[in-house]
């Protein structure tokens, strides 16, 4: 009778011992679907957040404060006053017209008969034609000395940055130390005369870079017009 007892109370315990793992394996695996499930929550509440971002800064870019009217007539906007310049940015043509006679760099000078590094350009002009500055500045000196230059006037125009004219009739009354504009007429285009005078009368031209010549090219643009 004892036996049966010991033998029923094994069976009991082998069934329910079974009954145990199975509920802890569905327990175990519920966890884990739940946290499955939490996980792609949180990953799509991110991936949507970002995508809003995104289609915010694409979409809708944030304004910005807009520029003053230019018209403005009351006075909030820009001053319609001002005089706008209407010379074109950098460096003007020494030239109302241009025609360019001889380039910088090599070159045969027909009155010396020789053959040399040309230090400018010149420009073919008629005598008389009006000679700009090129740009604003100081007139660094008017040079009559040299016979074989003519006239020569040369303007600072900082920075190291010098211009000079030769074979011209510089206007009345200019001096070293003047200021001058850019556009400003400061001679005329005189007689043949110097050391290029068989090329007849001309404008012959230089720019100065620290104390060195460089090519006016590199300032000017010589579209001959």
């Amino acid at each position: 009778m004892k036996e049966q007892k010991d033998k029923d109370a094994k069976k009991e315990k082998k069934e329910k011992k079974p009954n145990g793992e199975k509920r802890f394996y569905m327990l175990t695996a519920i966890g884990c679907a739940l946290a499955l499930v939490a996980i792609i929550v949180v990953a799509v509440a991110v991936s949507g957040g970002k995508v809003e971002n995104n289609q915010a800064n694409n979409g809708n870019p944030t304004q910005s404060t807009p520029l003053p009217d230019s018209s403005d007539t009351n006075g909030e906007g820009e001053n319609n006053d001002e005089q706008v310049s209407t010379l074109p940015e950098g460096m003007v043509s020494p030239l109302e017209t241009v025609t360019v006679l001889n380039d910088y760099g090599f070159y045969h000078n027909t009155t010396l008969n020789a053959y040399y590094e040309h230090a400018g350009v010149d420009f073919s002009a008629s005598v008389g034609a009006s000679v700009l500055a090129v740009e604003n500045g100081v007139v660094e000196s008017v040079y009559k000395d040299d016979i074989l230059l003519g006239t020569e006037i040369v303007i600072d125009h900082g920075n190291g940055l010098k211009s000079v004219y030769c074979y011209v009739a510089e206007t009345d009354g200019l001096k070293a130390g003047d200021s001058v504009q850019k556009g400003q007429v400061i001679a005329t285009v005189a007689e043949a005369n110097g050391k290029e005078y068989k090329d007849g009368a001309h404008l012959h031209f230089e720019i100065l870079k620290d104390g060195k010549s460089v090519d006016p090219a590199n300032y000017l643009t010589l579209e001959e017009k």
